[in-house]
């Protein structure tokens, strides 16, 4: 059996490849966007067979205008959910058509799933039918991101805001594979 030995080299973790190859690809020098995945006509398989406001692909890039929500806290740190109506009616009276609930700008690293719920149920239930609610439901977790996802969709989001796994990236055929 053959023993490996950590290197580290900068700072990185670097585990050697039991055939002494390296095997990843070097950039090639030309930048391209990035692109999003989307496989058409698909949606993840619920639990809740009640989808209240499920929106399709098509509808949400339709939209012209979509912003970050910040979510304001109270001293206890709760949600203050009177100053967050007041930002949802400001963006909603300056056009915005759909909003994105707990993302990075809405402090949603900071927030547990029952409170991501909450806040998505309560802008779909004060909101919801003036403006398209696109929660941020992903996670480093699959299946923290489908169980979020899944109740997200319960409470009557239109969409989610999923993100490429921050510690374990893939490219787009595995992100549409995975869907």
């Amino acid at each position: 059996m053959k023993s490996y030995s950590v290197c580290l080299r900068e700072s990185v973790l670097q585990l050697p490849r039991p055939d002494g190859v390296d095997s990843y690809k070097r950039r090639s020098g030309k930048w391209r966007p990035p692109q999003a995945a989307v496989k058409p006509n698909s949606h993840l398989p619920m639990r809740s067979f009640e989808v209240k406001n499920r929106t399709s692909a098509e509808d949400m890039k339709s939209l012209r205008l979509i912003t970050a929500i910040k979510t304001p806290y109270l001293p206890d740190g709760r949600f203050d959910l009177e100053a967050y109506d007041l930002l949802v009616n400001t963006q909603i009276a300056n056009g915005a058509e759909g909003v994105v609930v707990g993302g990075t700008t809405g402090e949603g690293q900071l927030m547990s799933w029952d409170e991501h719920i909450m806040l998505i149920g309560h802008t779909v239930n004060c909101f919801g039918s003036s403006i398209k609610v696109i929660g941020n439901t992903g996670s480093n977790s699959t299946r923290e991101a489908i169980h979020a996802t899944e109740q997200g969709f319960a409470v009557g989001m239109h969409a989610a805001l999923h993100i490429n796994p921050y510690y374990g990236k893939t490219s787009v055929e595995g992100m549409v594979f995975s869907l």
